[in-house]
């Protein structure tokens, strides 16, 4: 989204809102979100950084009050400190924010690891993203310029435009190849076509959302692509596109954790409906066994060796035809006739039984595939939400998600937090158990520095990171399932299963943590 052209613009857009302004305070309300608040406590503004590689943007938006709990603050020092100057870098999406000559605030827009560092004289002290990873070392510089040289081969017509401008925005190299018919042209035409298009970008841009969602300051006139939205200020067309790709991939994690749960239980439950419609066959194995029953006992008085397996008698039941029924041979004719009752008795109510659930098994099933077509019909993250709340209920009574009485047969506790299956360990080998069930993708979490239960939040094989409120619900729980629990706030390890060892050797629960995140959430016993 903030490519370099619309950094451009973006950094003039930003003055004006910001130069002379206090720093009032930063935080992370979501993962991979930076917030800074300046200006004054009731009268200010958010400058807001999207560092998840997929969706990197930053731009202006307004004030919104901000959240007061669970959340860690970034960059105190800066408090009450007035920005001085904005500056972006010559040919490199580098942003700086300066407070006055010695500290300043660095957001690095590229890469897969975009980030805000706090300089102070050269030196990071302090970074959004890495924990202490980079404190101490130098800030990073900006690429220098490239000569521009005229290539010693032929290029195709993507590279030429990216030899002769670094900076052109990736994502429109291939539709303006396509328009402008470059792909056999000479390299000079790619050229002159290249350059033509970056000086209207520079001179007359057109701040346009396309209809696949990305930013393009190309005019309408030199590429007539869709566009979805056209917005007068570069600001407020990053801001439209990624609240717009932000909200699309939250929901897309949600509909690929749900949906599986969904189709697996409707299957099975489909599956079961199959095998009980046989069930009435059942009543024709009653009959046989009956009428074994008195057969035998028309013919109770007869003696048989001790080892004898069957006998052959006139059934006449059947024109007196001869019949085979095999025997227990430690019983006599009698007992075995009860043994042939019971088990009629025993078919006939296995009958019975099927019939019923097959009865309820149907009326769930209608009830099951009434919340798919909802749910299939969930175009917006805030549907799934009113989705979720309206049919959590009932996703339990059908099995689609844990249900609390179901635990206390289990190694560890099961619950659920927004639709999300959360492990809790309830002893140290409990822990280990629930630790190696967890699959790599899963969430794991842990009070940092005391003894307590392993955390594991269920991601279905996803490796999107649940929403941010999930993880600090499930944190709540691992600091209350600790040592921690009487603390007002207790710091608690985040990380992806697979970055959870075992040491060789190592006592019952113990685990090595090779990255780790951290949360400070106030402990709490229930959430909800």
């Amino acid at each position: 989204m903030n490519n370099f052209y619309a950094l451009i613009y973006l950094t003039e857009e930003l003055k004006p809102k910001f130069l002379g302004q206090p720093f009032h305070f930063s935080y992370s309300p979501h993962k991979d979100v930076w917030e800074g608040y300046v200006g004054h406590e009731n009268d200010s503004q958010r400058l807001i950084f999207g560092t998840n590689p997929s969706e990197t943007a930053l731009f202006a938006d307004k004030h919104r009050g901000a959240k007061k709990t669970n959340v860690t603050e970034f960059f105190n020092e800066l408090k009450r400190e007035r920005i001085t100057e904005i500056e972006l870098a010559e040919q490199d999406r580098i942003l700086t924010i300066y407070f006055g000559p010695h500290k300043k605030l660095l957001f690095q827009i590229f890469g897969n690891k975009p980030n805000v560092f706090l300089i102070k004289d050269g030196i990071i002290t302090e970074s959004f993203k890495g924990g202490r990873e980079f404190e101490g070392e130098p800030e990073p510089k900006p690429r220098p310029p490239k000569e521009k040289t005229w290539p010693d081969k032929k290029l195709s017509a993507k590279r030429s435009i990216l030899h002769f401008f670094p900076a052109f925005p990736r994502h429109l190299v291939d539709p303006v190849i396509e328009h402008f018919n470059l792909e056999n042209k000479p390299m000079i035409e790619v050229q002159k076509a290249a350059e033509s298009i970056v000086d209207a970008m520079l001179n007359r841009p057109e701040f346009r959302i396309l209809s696949d969602g990305n930013l393009c300051l190309i005019p309408q006139d030199l590429l007539p692509a869709e566009n979805l939205k056209v917005f007068d200020n570069v600001n407020d067309a990053i801001r439209f596109a990624y609240y717009k790709t932000s909200r699309e991939r939250r929901l897309a994690a949600r509909v690929q954790t749900f949906k599986p749960k969904l189709e697996e239980t409707l299957n099975r439950n489909e599956s079961t409906i199959h095998q009980l419609e046989d069930a009435e066959k059942g009543l024709e194995r009653a009959e046989k066994y009956e009428e074994f029953g008195h057969l035998l006992m028309a013919h109770a008085h007869q003696k048989t060796d001790g080892g004898t397996e069957s006998i052959t008698i006139p059934n006449f039941y059947d024109d007196n035809k001869p019949v085979e029924i095999p025997l227990k041979p430690k019983q006599s004719i009698a007992e075995n006739a009860q043994r042939y009752y019971d088990k009629s008795a025993k078919a006939i109510r296995s009958v019975e039984e099927s019939k019923n659930r097959l009865k309820k098994l149907k009326k769930e099933t209608k009830s099951l595939k009434a919340i798919l077509r909802s749910f299939q019909e969930i175009e917006k993250i805030y549907e799934f939400d009113d989705w979720f709340k309206e049919n959590e209920d009932e996703l339990k009574r059908l099995g689609v998600l844990s249900k609390a009485k179901q635990v206390t047969s289990l190694p560890y506790r099961r619950t659920t937090i927004e639709g999300y299956e959360v492990w809790i360990g309830k002893n140290a080998k409990s822990n280990d158990q629930l630790t190696t069930d967890a699959h790599k993708e899963d969430i794991w979490l842990h009070a940092r520095g005391v003894s307590g239960s392993h955390v594991v939040i269920r991601m279905n094989n996803q490796k999107e990171m649940p929403p941010k409120r999930v993880i600090q619900k499930a944190a709540a729980l691992a600091a209350w399932n600790s040592k921690a629990k009487g603390s007002k706030l207790a710091p608690v390890i985040v990380t992806k299963r697979k970055y959870v060892t075992k040491p060789k050797g190592s006592p019952t629960g113990a685990v090595r943590v090779q990255r780790e995140e951290v949360e400070m959430v106030q402990p709490q016993k229930e959430v909800s």
